[in-house]
């Protein structure tokens, strides 16, 4: 049964497995789902401040899928025909037209502002009716030009985040690792990842707050970022995830966001994206699978991204190899 917490959470049963030991555990509901896209209702919110096509016009359009921008504007040329078609109807001064089919496919080719000279306005009332549909079939045309450019001009980056975030020993000291990899063949330059934990935390008069702390990496800046990159941060004793376990992982309420920054070498502009880990995407004792290879037959090395999300247990002796990057 779930149960609801002071911040809003929801706990409930899974299974967390680490070691070969498998133990039933209780986690938060996450605030944010792995592409760090919050989870949580919005209920209480004014209309008015609501991001719908009334209240926030542009907003909604540069965010909506495409499946709703398609029928937006389907659906919107469609009815402005039917009340221009409907208009043209009842003026009944179009030439060559009989009945509301032909006033309709009048309407379209005005709108449109194709022009066929197989109909014609021959009234007053009905010049004025199509003077006033082409300048809204040019204002249409412009805003459906301008949404789609937006859209498609909007730059994004393409970004592999690992499934899972392991903790292991590295070099001696407990480690927090994740993996990137840059799945467009341009290079990212300046690229810049930073990690936070958003907890959960509460104050000595019992009340609950989300807290969100700045988890430091070794390594945060790559200059040129076209392959993959494993970041490391340190669990010792400045982490605010020092003393993390497998018995304790499920305890708390909190994500690690993970948010990456760069500029992509051909657009020469900004791109971004985001990630975020919870509680059950930690993976303890184990290493990240080596997903640089060597083709033998051709003599060349790869990036298997069929390995990229995989894990395997944590090598007691290392193996003798060169190292890259």
């Amino acid at each position: 049964m779930n149960t609801p917490l002071e911040d809003g959470g929801i706990t409930r049963p899974v299974t967390v497995s680490c070691c070969q030991t498998v133990a039933k555990k209780t986690i938060v509901q996450p605030f944010f789902d792995a592409r760090g896209r919050l989870q949580i209702e919005r209920r209480g919110l004014p209309r008015e401040l609501g991001s719908t096509l009334a209240t926030d016009a542009y907003h909604f359009m540069r965010t909506a899928t495409w499946t709703r921008i398609v029928v937006l504007f389907a659906g919107l040329f469609v009815v402005l025909n039917l009340v221009f078609g409907l208009l043209f109807w009842a003026t009944g001064s179009i030439a060559s037209a009989s009945g509301f089919l032909d006033h309709f496919w009048f309407s379209v080719q005005t709108l449109a502002t194709v022009g066929y000279g197989g109909m014609t306005p021959t009234s007053s009332v009905a010049n004025v009716l199509v003077t006033v549909e082409s300048f809204l079939g040019i204002g249409y045309t412009a805003l459906a030009t301008g949404v789609v450019f937006a859209r498609f001009a909007t730059p994004s980056a393409r970004v592999i985040f690992s499934t899972v975030a392991v903790i292991h020993d590295v070099e001696g000291k407990r480690t927090l690792s994740f993996r990137m990899a840059n799945a467009r063949a341009t290079a990212i330059v300046e690229a810049t990842v930073k990690m936070y934990l958003s907890r959960t935390e509460t104050q000595a008069n019992g009340e609950q707050f989300r807290h969100i702390h700045d988890l430091e990496l070794r390594r945060s800046v790559s200059p040129i970022f076209a392959l993959s990159w494993t970041a490391f941060h340190v669990l010792d004793e400045s982490s605010p995830l020092h003393g993390l376990t497998p018995d304790n992982v499920t305890d708390g309420s909190f994500n690690i966001i993970v948010t990456f920054q760069g500029i992509d070498d051909r657009l020469a502009s900004t791109v971004h994206t985001r990630w975020a880990y919870n509680p059950e995407d930690l993976v303890f004792e184990k290493q990240f699978s080596d997903i640089i290879k060597m083709d033998t037959k051709r003599n060349i090395r790869y990036l298997d991204f069929t390995q990229f999300h995989a894990t395997e247990p944590v090598r007691t002796r290392p193996i003798e190899r060169t190292k890259h990057g």
